[in-house]
């Protein structure tokens, strides 16, 4: 059936997407909602059975073929692009058969027999369009005003936007190549015919606050005539902010209205631009107040009958309000079932610590990186194995929901007040003490009046007599009294425990005990040192640590503020930077022009090539970077990217990984050695701390020499170690990685598992009793949790506080009138300025070019390789403690941390970075 009444009960079988497309099916869903009978306006569909003749064709040409072929290719993109618009032109010349004609000729009389003002609206439809995961709004083409006599032209036109350049883009991007497919209702394309409407008002509304995910809070954005002026942003709408809960109107923005979009009624339609002269007009109120009650009711209705967050386009006539669209809102975020609160109930506020702090990562947690983390935490702070301080309640202090960990700030807010926690926050994190001290963050509105069953007396004191906070302290003291015996007896240690760590790892493990027996094995290994390490760090380099950024912070001279600057870097030892320095060195054993053969996305051509090096089938490469190679594998082929989860890849499982960091620090562009880097950070901390130890020496009756003098030494002894803990944690983590990859191939190989990776939606005990039970079903688990993963690994973002009905809380705008034009305001985190490009990273290994300013929510160890080509650093969220910081400040790279980089900048944009002030100037030519 080519041609589909979609306001019609009597084609309600012909109305699912696979034959109308995703916005036609909607539009007919939303017209089945009884009470919107009377807003939903006359609409048809021609269907995927329309366009199947004209894709047959197409798909044949040499044009299609060498799209197929080249999809990923990025460097054969404007030849790509050419292509596109050859299909684009082919679309014109389609020849019509019979049955296409006569369904035209039917749908023209339509229009001009039955239409207001005998005109229509055409607009895409494709399959894939207007869907939970991807909307694709705004990326096909949209006629508006159609009369019965350009119907094919309009139609052609739609049709051919299928294959615009930027619509494949979004489709590679999305991984969606599904509409480039032959076989009809499969990535089909449709097109709505709508009866036009000439609105005096319209725009679009939102039955969930997509600026901040807020579930009870309506959005609507408003101008006069047309709602594609709001759309597309040739005006700066009304926008209206609506609690659907209390009923009440909770914020007004009158926008500026120059222009409007109205029908064109003289002419054979088309649409027209006009000014809109009177000057109370343009900023006057578009939307009457009763008119927005009335429009609220109907978002809700809609939203009641899709069963989910709803985006609409409307628009008022003289007679009614027209609802012209409506699809999911693809960009909300989602928390867990059991973590929401019912409308109009008590909200409770979450707080998401793993992003400023511990796993540093805003990627999601698979069910056995859950299930690690949350023992191996309980495990640290004391805990018996089988006790954990993560419970499955939200209503507990601290627990665990599908994918990540919160804490329920809900419950210490009846204890502490906001202002506390800002103030506690500023070292660790200043973009979440700017969240604390914002409007969002109320007390009164998030606080618990009654402690859930659990929280009490008994339960804390049993939880603090476990942790072993004496242990630690005993060990702070010690390490502050004798830093450099106390040094090399903990270097002799974690020599002997990693050594142990490496013999179990050849050994793997022991199939009649399993991997639940192993990682504790694993574990036991580290945990002398983990324990010192802790206790030193929290006792010895964070209280040294926060004394010297506070005078860094709080210095009333730059000379001043430079100093501590220089005490905050410059430590010979670390790990990291030792894994760095080794990485730098291995990347220039290869001449520029190997890494330039390779694009970011053909680096397992050349992880093949080495590894034939390897095998001895050719010898193409040097044969110090292959022994070099050898030597980093053996040494550092534990790491990866989240170094925190046992999911994500190791350099020894996906040498790609190594591959992409070790380009980007040999790409052509000259950088500087880190090992130079280092030596030089550490010359002129050295400088400081004498500077500082003769002025203290030079006045009468001073104590602060030997007080200096203390610091100095837990400086060059102790402050190297500040980030062991967790590469001797990743070391255990890759060592049991090597075996559940061994454990997942077999699963595998026996039908028990469908694919890679799924593996890891198990829990170490489930995965021993699969081991032993041929017959325990693994996929049965595997599935449910594998789609709540999806989906998190979805999300457009990852909170640091977000309540029990979504709404995520931002920091309070800067007063503008305090703010230069164009300047964002941060935190400075690592001195000195630099202008560059923003390159907004999601990963690591994301595509990377050395003179670019490195801009990322937050960074992790497995982030360090690119702050050696980066000129300069913006984070959102960091400290003067967190890793980006502190990389920043050893690379000597300035940087400025508490930026909402996804809302104020963009990649390509150029800026100006100045970690002095903690400012970036966005330049004119990209304002």
């Amino acid at each position: 059936m080519m041609l589909v009444n979609l306001t019609s009960s009597a084609d309600d079988n012909n109305c699912n997407a696979s034959k109308v497309g995703g916005k036609a099916s909607s539009l007919a869903k939303l017209y089945a909602i009884p009470a919107l009978h009377s807003h939903v306006p006359k609409s048809y569909a021609l269907s995927t059975s329309f366009f199947h003749p004209w894709i047959e064709i197409l798909t044949k040409s040499d044009e299609y073929t060498y799209l197929m072929n080249n999809a990923n290719n990025n460097n054969e993109d404007e030849q790509f692009k050419t292509a596109c618009t050859k299909m684009k032109e082919a679309c014109q010349t389609l020849p019509l058969n019979t049955s296409q004609k006569q369904v035209l000729d039917d749908l023209s009389n339509i229009i001009a027999t039955q239409f207001n003002h005998n005109l229509a609206a055409v607009r895409s439809s494709a399959t894939e369009e207007d869907g939970i995961d991807q909307s694709y709004a705004g990326l096909f083409e949209t006629k508006l005003g159609i009369s019965s006599t350009k119907l094919e032209v309009a139609v052609r036109e739609c049709f051919a936007s299928k294959f615009d350049y930027r619509v494949f883009k979004y489709m590679l991007a999305n991984k969606d190549m599904s509409t480039t497919t032959e076989k009809e209702g499969e990535g089909g394309f449709a097109v709505v015919v709508m009866e036009m409407i000439d609105s005096e008002v319209a725009g679009v509304a939102f039955s969930a606050n997509p600026l901040n995910s807020d579930r009870d809070e309506i959005v609507v954005d408003s101008s006069f005539g047309l709602g594609e002026s709001v759309v597309d942003g040739s005006v700066t709408g009304d926008r209206f902010i609506y609690d659907k809960v209390q009923k009440k109107l909770v914020d007004t923005i009158i926008g500026s209205k120059k222009v409007e979009r109205r029908l064109n009624l003289v002419e054979e339609g088309g649409v027209i631009t006009q000014p809109i002269d009177d000057v109370e007009k343009q900023t006057s109120c578009s939307l009457p107040n009763e008119q927005l009650e009335e429009l609220v009711k109907l978002i809700c209705i809609v939203e009641e009958g899709y069963g989910m967050p709803m985006d609409i386009e409307w628009g008022v006539t003289e007679s009614r309000i027209v609802l012209l669209q409506a699809r999911p809102i693809t960009t909300l975020f989602y928390l867990d079932s059991k973590m929401m609160t019912e409308p109009g109930e008590k909200r409770v506020l979450y707080y998401d610590f793993n992003i400023a702090s511990e796993a540093t990562t805003t990627s999601p947690f698979t069910h056995m990186d859950m299930d690690l983390y949350c023992k191996f935490s309980s495990m640290l702070m004391g805990m018996p194995t089988d006790v954990s301080i993560f419970k499955d309640d939200p209503n507990m202090p601290m627990f665990k929901a599908s994918t990540r960990q919160y804490v329920n700030l809900s419950v210490f807010l009846k204890f502490f007040s906001p202002e506390y926690f800002a103030k506690e926050a500023v070292l660790m994190d200043p973009y979440l003490a700017s969240l604390f001290g914002s409007k969002d963050c109320d007390r009164k509105k998030y606080k618990v009046k009654k402690l859930a069953k659990g929280i009490n007396m008994k339960n804390f004191i049993y939880y603090l007599r476990k942790y072993p906070i004496m242990e630690q302290y005993k060990i702070g003291k010690r390490f502050k009294k004798n830093p450099v015996k106390e040094k090399d007896e903990y270097i002799k240690l974690v020599k002997e425990n990693l050594e142990q760590l490496e013999e179990l790892k050849r050994r793997g493990y022991n199939k009649g005990e399993g991997l639940q027996s192993y990682i504790m094995e694993l574990i036991q290994c580290i945990m002398p040192s983990l324990n010192l390490e802790l206790g030193l760090i929290m006792f010895a380099i964070m209280p040294t640590f926060r004394a010297i950024d506070k005078k860094r912070r709080d210095g009333k001279t730059e000379e001043i503020r430079s100093e501590f600057d220089a005490l905050c870097g410059g430590y010979e030892g670390d790990e990291l930077m030792e894994i760095n320095i080794a990485m730098y060195n291995l990347a220039h054993m290869l001449d520029s022009s190997v890494w330039q053969e390779y694009e970011h996305d053909q680096l397992d051509e050349l992880a093949q090539r080495i590894q034939m090096n390897l095998d001895g089938i050719i010898s193409d490469l040097p044969p110090e970077f292959i022994s070099e190679w050898q030597k980093f594998m053996t040494q550092y082929g534990w790491d990866g990217e989240d170094q925190m989860f046992i999911s994500s890849p190791r350099y020894e499982d996906n040498p790609v990984l190594l591959l992409a960091r070790l380009r980007n620090q040999n790409s052509g562009v000259e950088t500087k050695n880190p090992s130079a880097v280092q030596k030089e950070q550490v010359l002129r901390r050295q400088y400081v701390m004498k500077l500082q130890e003769s002025r203290a020496a030079s006045k009468l009756f001073s104590f602060g020499k030997s007080k200096i003098k203390k610091r100095n030494a837990y400086l060059d002894h102790l402050f190297w170690i500040r980030n062991a803990p967790k590469l001797h944690i990743a070391a255990v983590y890759g060592a049991l990685r090597s075996s559940i990859l061994q454990v997942e191939e077999e699963l595998i190989n026996a039908n028990r598992l469908e694919t890679k990776n799924d593996i890891y939606h198990l829990d170490l005990a489930e995965v021993d009793k699969a081991i032993s039970d041929e017959s325990y079903n693994l996929m049965e688990l595997v599935k449910p949790r594998k789609a709540i993963y999806e989906r998190a690994l979805n999300a457009p973002e990852c909170p640091l506080l977000v309540d029990s009905r979504c709404r995520i809380l931002r920091p309070d705008p800067p007063n503008q009138e305090d703010v230069e034009a164009g300047v964002i305001v941060g935190s400075a985190v690592s001195p000195g300025t630099a202008t560059g490009r923003v390159r907004i990273m999601k990963s690591p290994t994301d595509q990377f070019a050395a003179g670019e300013i490195l801009a990322a929510t937050v960074t992790s160890p497995a982030w360090t390789p690119l702050f050696v080509g980066a000129s300069g650093v913006i984070l959102q969220i960091g400290g003067a403690l967190q890793h980006g910081a502190l990389c920043a400040r050893e690379f000597q790279k300035p940087a400025v941390s508490n930026v909402d980089i996804h809302n104020v900048l963009k990649t390509g944009m150029l800026v100006t970075v100045d970690g002095n002030t903690g400012t970036i100037q966005i330049h004119d030519e990209e304002k």
